[in-house]
Formats: C-alpha cells, sequence, structure tokens
C-alpha cells in the first residue's frame, strides 16, 4: 500500500477483526501489524499503543452514525421511509462486516462501564432524532399509541446487533441452511427483522405520512 491514509484503514480493519474474534487481550499488536503486512512500528505510528488502537476501533464504527443518521432522516419524506432506511443503513453496515457487530457487542460484554459513556457521547444524539420521529408519528397517529419510544428503539438495535453477530450460527442450527447458502439465509432473517420492527412499530391501518 502506497497510501498512508489506506495503511490506517487497513489496520482499523484487521483490529476490527482481531478484537471481535480474539478479544482485546487475546489480540497482539504483532498480529495485527502482520495482518496488513506492515512492520509493527509503521502501526504505532498511527497508534501509539494498543489502547489507543483499541479506542480507534471504536470510535470508527460509533462515528459512523453520527452522520448517516441524521442524513438517512433528512432524506426520507415519511415516517415509513425514515424507518425503512435507518433499517437498511444499520442492516447494510453490519452485514458488510459482522466482525463490527460482534466487536461492539464483545466491548458492551467486557468494558460496559465505559461502552455507557463511549454511546451516551457518540449514539445518544441520533437515538434523539428517532425517538422523535416516533413520537410525531404518534402525534400522527401513524404509530402505535402505547409504544415506549426509547425502550422500543433499544430492542431494535439489540435485534439487529445480535443478527449480525450470531445470525450464521442460528442459521446453521434453526434454519439448517449451510455455509454455500448463507445470503438466502440472511436474507430471510433480515427480512423477519424488518417485519418484526415494523409490525411492532405502525398502526395496521396508519396512513402513510
Amino acid at each position: 500500500m502506497n497510501d498512508a491514509l489506506d495503511v490506517r484503514a487497513a489496520l482499523l480493519t484487521a483490529a476490527t477483526r482481531r478484537f471481535a474474534q480474539g478479544g482485546y487481550a487475546g489480540t497482539s499488536l504483532q498480529v495485527v501489524a502482520d495482518d496488513v503486512g506492515v512492520r509493527k512500528a509503521s502501526l504505532l505510528y498511527w497508534f501509539p499503543s494498543k489502547a489507543d488502537l483499541r479506542e480507534a476501533v471504536i470510535d470508527a464504527q460509533l462515528d459512523r452514525w453520527k452522520d448517516t443518521l441524521p442524513a438517512a432522516l433528512a432524506a426520507a419524506t415519511t415516517g415509513r421511509d425514515r424507518f425503512a432506511r435507518i433499517l437498511q443503513v444499520a442492516l447494510e453496515f453490519f452485514d458488510e462486516d459482522p466482525d463490527r457487530a460482534r466487536l461492539l457487542l464483545r466491548e458492551c460484554l467486557d468494558r460496559p462501564d465505559a461502552m455507557r459513556a463511549r454511546l451516551l457521547t457518540r449514539v445518544a444524539p441520533w437515538m434523539g432524532l428517532v425517538t422523535e420521529a416516533i413520537r410525531q408519528g404518534q402525534r400522527e397517529g401513524r404509530v402505535r399509541p402505547d409504544l415506549d419510544p426509547e425502550a422500543w428503539l433499544v430492542q431494535v438495535v439489540v435485534l439487529v446487533l445480535g443478527s449480525a453477530a450470531l445470525g450464521d450460527v442460528a442459521d446453521r442450527t434453526v434454519l439448517h441452511h449451510s455455509a454455500a447458502q448463507h445470503q438466502d439465509a440472511a436474507d430471510r432473517r433480515l427480512r423477519e427483522l424488518v417485519r418484526v420492527a415494523r409490525s411492532s412499530l405502525y398502526l395496521d391501518d396508519a396512513p402513510e405520512g
């Protein structure tokens, strides 16, 4: 790689995979550098310590939502459009690389206090945008009036993360799909996730809007 920024991006991708699969303690800086084909000194140029690399990896996952989600909300013209677009953005992000979901779940389990603080500063603002959109739908008679916006959003986030992180194992266990049938199983699972989330959100006879 000639472009230094490409090296940094490749190191973040490799570290995401290693931290997700082996955990922070089980991952060495040398193995991350080896995955990218650079010297450890090159890695340390970008990330002075293993802790710095860990924080950069997590920030890279969370920063995606700071820009992407508000843009998706602004581009949608109806409440249903917003719902569909938000789920699409989330599912595409994690489907592109399931290790992203595995990393976030592992970090939440290994460092709950640190992740809670990080999520409050990085994720809470856009969650507020989503819950306000839900409340607007309730005021307009499109969203179930007894729905708790914050609690509903938490459950959807857990469903998305769990589906992305554990879906392949569950597909082979419950759907009895082979590795070769992975995409078909993933499509079935994601369609059902969207159906469950949508049906729990909208009233059956709600007008478009």
